[in-house]
């Protein structure tokens, strides 16, 4: 938020504090509504008092239209909700699905075994990585070791390479497929 932004949003509230602070005083009747009539007749008669008072509206009024019509912040949009923002005092690293998706795929690529593999990534409000992966293995497979193993070198993959820790990795075995060696000895 720049600076002026954050002095027209502070004076916005001292001002929208000040009103209703002095409203509850009227309704609790701790003040007459005449008193405050005296009260504003006699600002309002001072010349110099009225120049200040329309400069300083027009100054509000200048930063009302900014705050609603102007958005304020960088020209850069920054949209992180599609991947993981990393902050240190040198900068920004945004990592996006598709780079950690492309990483599962590269480590899935590694193994014989999977013939076709869907990779989807999710991220919570706090950029916890839960992956969904679903398979297609071959049929002298053992799923449950395969299972371990990718999971394994998928969290070791992501650890290493972006210091990030997985949530979960779900893996779902769509189909298994039989390899040729396995049809042609069948024939």
């Amino acid at each position: 938020m720049k600076i002026l932004d954050r002095i027209a949003l502070t004076i916005f509230s001292i001002i929208m504090l000040l009103i209703s602070i002095l409203i509850l005083v009227i309704i609790f009747g701790w003040l007459d509504l005449t008193t405050i009539y005296v009260l504003v007749t006699k600002f309002l008669a001072d010349s110099a008092m009225v120049k200040t008072l329309i400069a300083v509206n027009c100054i509000f009024i200048l930063l009302a239209i900014k705050g609603i019509f102007f958005e304020s912040g960088s020209s850069e949009k920054e949209n992180y909700g599609d991947g993981i923002l990393l902050e240190n005092e040198d900068g920004k690293l945004v990592i996006t699905k598709e780079t950690l998706i492309s990483m599962v795929n590269a480590v899935v690529s590694g193994f014989e075994s999977v013939k076709t593999s869907q990779t989807k990534v999710y991220l919570d409000e706090e950029n916890n990585l839960s992956i969904v992966l679903t398979i297609e293995t071959t049929q002298n497979t053992i799923i449950k070791d395969l299972s371990n193993n990718l999971q394994i070198r998928i969290k070791e993959k992501i650890k290493e390479s972006l210091d990030l820790e997985v949530k979960s990795i779900d893996i779902r075995v769509k189909n298994i497929v039989e390899t040729k060696d396995n049809v042609t000895s069948n024939v």
